[in-house]
């Protein structure tokens, strides 16, 4: 039977608690400075927005219409909603133009965040974003795919058949810099998949289990080449004509929480930003994204 997988269910519970966990569960990295030590090469570039032939429009590249909206009742502002973006950006020795489209089937409408204390739910809200896009390198579409959201920067994937660059805005960076302002757009940093280094190895020894916890790497980008995954097959023998199964509209309904240290890496003001620009990387077809 085949099977459609086309709204997603998110329900984001952020855990507020006070507790202490343990070093292994923390975080690998308390800032964005630490982490970018931990690589072995990365870049600087100042993506800019452009038409879909290239020509440039504004070092504006972040959402700057605001448009928040109750994803249970309210429908798409087309007027506050841009449904189509062009980005270009150098980085490697490689000029990329971005062709990106609203993801408008990212959550359902039964999407809910909830911000939990120790003592419990503290509140909770539907409002959803409209930044979150997919698409492909500009007359590449069939070898490459693209994963980004604009809510505050870009910051996803870019896939292409050599190598998949990941790129996120540069934090604490000000007016006043040797390198960049404001004016002139905002910097951002964008690394190899394969720059990363394997400081350690994967733990074998709890029956079995790997454990993600000690690779010394941020959770999304873990190898998931070690891992094999199939779909059920059908090896019936009767070779008597079967009648055809309906196509049947499925849902995924997914519980992603982010933890206190979570929470202190990203700032709770960009928390929900971040968790869903990692959710729109997993919606990519073949692009696997394994938590630790």
């Amino acid at each position: 039977m085949e099977i459609l997988w086309k709204t997603l269910t998110w329900i984001l519970s952020f855990i507020m608690a006070s507790s202490e966990f343990h070093s292994d569960h923390r975080l690998s990295y308390s800032s964005q400075e630490e982490f970018l030590t931990y690589l072995e090469h990365y870049q600087l570039t100042i993506p800019i927005r452009v038409d879909q032939n290239g020509a440039f429009l504004s070092f504006t590249v972040k959402n700057d219409k605001h448009s928040r909206r109750r994803r249970s009742m309210d429908p798409i502002d087309p007027q506050q909603a841009v449904s189509k973006l062009f980005f270009k950006l150098s980085a490697y020795g490689k000029h990329f133009h971005l062709n990106l489209t609203l993801n408008t089937d990212f959550v359902s409408k039964h999407f809910t965040v909830e911000y939990w204390g120790k003592d419990g739910p503290q509140w909770k809200h539907d409002f959803l974003d409209n930044c979150h896009y997919t698409g492909y390198l500009q007359d590449q579409r069939s070898t490459t795919k693209v994963a980004l959201s604009n809510c505050v920067g870009l910051h996803g994937v870019i896939a292409t058949e050599d190598e998949e660059y990941f790129i996120e805005p540069l934090k604490n960076t000000t007016e006043d810099s040797k390198h960049f302002s404001y004016e002139n757009g905002h910097p951002h940093v964008i690394y190899k998949k394969s720059a990363l280094q394997q400081r350690h190895l994967y733990d074998h020894s709890h029956c079995g289990v790997s454990d993600f916890t000690r690779s010394g790497k941020p959770w999304w980008l873990n190898d998931t080449s070690t891992f094999s995954y199939s779909l059920p097959i059908n090896n019936t023998h009767n070779h008597h004509r079967q009648k055809r199964s309906v196509s049947i509209e499925r849902f995924v309904e997914t519980l992603v929480v982010a933890d206190k240290m979570m929470v202190g890496y990203h700032g709770r003001k960009d928390i929900e930003h971040y968790i869903l620009s990692v959710m729109n990387i997993v919606r990519l077809p073949n692009f696997t994204v394994i938590p630790a």
